[in-house]
């Protein structure tokens, strides 16, 4: 099965170049959108880079929303853009694409943070409580049977963190999923969110750690899927 991925398109930034992607990209069975399509919850912008790929793109496209699509406009979002299966929003649930290549069960959610950011704390202090129900939801829809990829736009471990400053990880990020990825081990982990960050970790299966590998038991990709990062459409086989 062959899945296009991207995150942190923030409309019209980079929207240019993401259609000269798209028009280089050739068929695909999914496209996924990783969060921030659009930036400061402009929906003209998201409509923009959905067009772009809808026009371009004949696979489902599967999308979770990101920080730049503000919470108390989601409805708006899939009211004007869910036109059904082929575009589909992900909100802390999980969708079984039935492709002529294969079968694959997308988790998909925004994600959490181990650590609401200032902002946050001071206008939306019920998130960290939401951060807590969220993880223990994923927890509970990794463990569904079959292939399985988990798609976020926060990232759900530290591991392609990159550049970014130790101290603020806990706001850009959720070391708390390590855990249940390692556990429940999906086939894949995508995510976007971090611009300073590298593109491909892995997470390791014993304990919890990241180098310490279980005889026999493969370690968890995990891609981080930002444009800003890949400078283009990540492509997955899965």
């Amino acid at each position: 099965m062959r899945i296009a991925a991207v995150g942190d398109v923030h409309g019209p930034q980079n929207l240019a170049t993401l259609v000269r992607d798209l028009e280089r990209l050739g068929p695909v069975d999914l496209f996924l959108l990783a969060g921030d399509t659009t930036d400061r919850n402009d929906l003209e912008g998201f409509r923009a880079v959905l067009e772009a790929i809808r026009s371009r793109v004949d696979a489902p496209v599967w999308i979770v929303f990101g920080n730049n699509e503000w919470s108390q406009d989601h409805a708006a979002y899939v009211s004007r853009f869910g036109d059904g299966a082929r575009v589909r929003f992900l909100q802390d649930e999980a969708a079984v694409l039935e492709a002529p290549s294969g079968r694959v069960r997308v988790v998909g959610s925004l994600g959490a943070l181990d650590r609401p950011t200032w902002w946050q704390r001071k206008n939306l202090p019920h998130l960290a409580t939401e951060y807590g129900r969220r993880i223990a939801t994923l927890d509970g829809l990794l463990s569904g049977d079959g292939p399985t990829l988990l798609l976020t736009h926060y990232p759900p471990t530290y591991a392609t963190m990159g550049d970014e400053q130790e101290a603020w990880r806990p706001e850009l990020g959720c070391k708390a999923l390590e855990p249940v990825i390692v556990r429940r081990r999906p086939a894949l982990v995508v995510h976007g969110h971090i611009h300073k960050g590298i593109p491909y970790a892995e997470l390791g299966a014993a304990r919890g750690g990241l180098d310490a590998f279980l005889d026999g038991v493969r370690p968890v990709p995990v891609h981080n899927v930002a444009y800003p990062v890949r400078h283009g459409i990540t492509v997955l086989d899965l």
